[in-house]
């Protein structure tokens, strides 16, 4: 495997760790909240959305997001590939 292929692997496992993390310590809050908490969390988000919602707006802040997803992966890959000693295979 070549060195930036390797970097933007290893960038990729990264981050779905990272948000694995997020996701199972987000979860497991919940969880010692209760049911109760959770429904009424839930309520209080769907009040938002009714009370603001725009294709627009959200098509905007998307393309934002995704931008900024992709910005870090490729620094992540960047970094990674520059710490990796370079490849001794040649092809």
């Amino acid at each position: 495997m070549k060195q930036y292929k390797t970097g933007r692997v290893l960038a990729a496992i990264f981050l779905g760790l990272m948000f694995g993390l997020y996701r199972h310590f987000d979860q497991t809050k919940w969880l010692g909240r209760g049911r109760d908490a959770f429904l009424l969390d839930q309520s209080h988000r769907f009040d938002k959305i009714i009370q603001f919602h725009s294709v627009g707006f959200m098509v905007i802040a998307c393309v934002i997001l995704a931008a900024i997803v992709f910005g870090l992966y490729e620094l992540l890959a960047a970094t990674i590939t520059k710490l990796l000693p370079p490849s001794t295979v040649e092809e």
